[in-house]
């Protein structure tokens, strides 16, 4: 009987310090789980504590190629930072509308090609119904000459063609018509690479262009 006492109160013992043992655990895990808390809120993040949306946009711009008029379109697509910033792709591609009679000595030529990349816009008062933004673009293209389809028997053929890089900062004004829609005016300048393209000056894809853009989306 004295051994079966001795046992019952040495297992009261181990119960009575292991319960304890978990209460201390229990509230080290707490302290530790606030302590992340804490640490986590300390973290400052593009998306905390501001207002996320998305667009979507199609571009229509105009420009200059070797002293011609050159038009193209495309769309970007991205991603609004607490009203404040605009991060995604563009694409764009030129319609063949400029010709040249000075390229190959065969036939006229037109134009034709396309460029692309990622781009940042800050935005400055996104609320008010006018605003500025400050788009700023860069990635690479393509850019060919083709035999002109209306005056030659070859038409269609590729005279020449290069690749280039670019980079090309901007300026617009962006009105909200409403609540999803906006529509932006502007002007940018345009930095390529050397293009080595036949009787052509290598920075003839260098210029200023002026555009419009709709943009569709959560603002």
């Amino acid at each position: 009987m004295k051994h079966f006492l001795t046992l019952i109160l040495a297992l009261f013992i181990v119960s009575a310090f292991a319960q304890n043992n978990d209460q201390n655990e229990s509230s080290d895990n707490e302290k530790t789980s606030t302590e992340r808390t804490k640490e986590d809120s300390d973290i400052r993040t593009l998306s905390q504590n501001g207002h996320n949306g998305g667009f979507f946009g199609l571009t229509f711009k105009t420009g200059q190629f070797n002293k011609e008029t050159i038009v193209s379109m495309g769309f970007r697509t991205g991603w609004i930072v607490s009203r404040t910033m605009g991060i995604g792709f563009e694409a764009h591609g030129l319609v063949p509308t400029a010709k040249f009679s000075n390229i190959s000595p065969n036939a006229d030529v037109v134009t034709l090609g396309g460029y692309g990349g990622m781009f940042l816009e800050p935005i400055l008062f996104s609320n008010q119904a006018f605003h500025v933004t400050f788009p700023i673009a860069g990635g690479g293209g393509w850019f060919g000459y083709l035999e002109d389809w209306e005056n030659s028997a070859n038409s269609g053929s590729l005279i020449d063609q290069d690749t280039y890089w670019y980079f090309e900062p901007g300026i617009a004004l962006e009105i909200n018509v409403s609540k999803n829609f906006r529509l932006a005016f502007g002007g940018s300048q345009r930095y390529t690479q050397e293009m080595e393209l036949m009787n052509t000056p290598t920075s003839a894809f260098n210029g200023r262009s002026y555009y419009m853009t709709m943009k569709f989306g959560k603002f």
